[in-house]
């Protein structure tokens, strides 16, 4: 079984930014409308994962989640955060290496877009502004994405906060999802 995200279709795509710039014109909080779109992905993903499991999952956050205190370089890598208890980022080190899962900070959404297509996982888990987590959905429509907004910020990409429980939660979610099951092989011989 193969995903296949509605995101891949233009006229959805043309018909959401559409929305969008009428509701912005209206002077109308577009928030909601991001967060029912995600949510309604998130439901696809979760009965596409049912049938599908994931066998390889990328987590990816922004850098805005980055306190003043953190060591992640260029490279992206959250190895480095493990042992930090300063900011959500050393968390989600710890919740990642429980899982076995690569862990990443994307410095701008077209460096997360271009990770995402780099290693291909079966999965992607992320964090993001809702604007962000929609351009996501648009810009790789091939890669399943369970996606959560960020919880807050101190100022615009600045010390943003993430549900680290909504992480948890997917992670285990994912551990309790049962094995693809392999279909048996018929021989013709035997009878079967």
């Amino acid at each position: 079984m193969s995903w296949r995200s509605p995101w891949r279709h233009r006229s959805l795509v043309t018909a959401t930014e559409l929305l969008r710039r009428l509701l912005r014109r209206l002077g109308v909080d577009e928030t909601p409308l991001l967060r029912r779109l995600v949510r309604a992905n998130n439901r696809r993903v979760r009965r596409y994962l049912a049938a599908a499991p994931p066998r390889s999952v990328l987590l990816i956050l922004p850098r805005c989640v980055q306190r003043g205190c953190c060591r992640v370089d260029r490279s992206g890598s959250l190895a480095p955060c493990r042992e930090c208890r300063d900011c959500p980022l050393g968390d989600l080190a710890r919740l990642a290496e429980r899982y076995g899962l690569e862990a990443l900070v994307a410095y701008r959404s077209h460096v997360a877009f271009a990770m995402a297509r780099e290693r291909r996982p079966d999965l992607i888990l992320a964090a993001a502004c809702e604007d962000r987590l929609l351009k996501a959905l648009r810009s790789v429509p091939e890669i399943p994405a369970l996606l959560s907004p960020l919880t807050g910020m101190a100022r615009p990409c600045v010390d943003a906060s993430v549900d680290l429980a909504w992480f948890a939660r997917e992670l285990q979610r994912l551990a309790a999802a049962p094995p693809p099951e392999v279909p048996r092989a018929r021989h013709a011989s035997a009878g079967l």
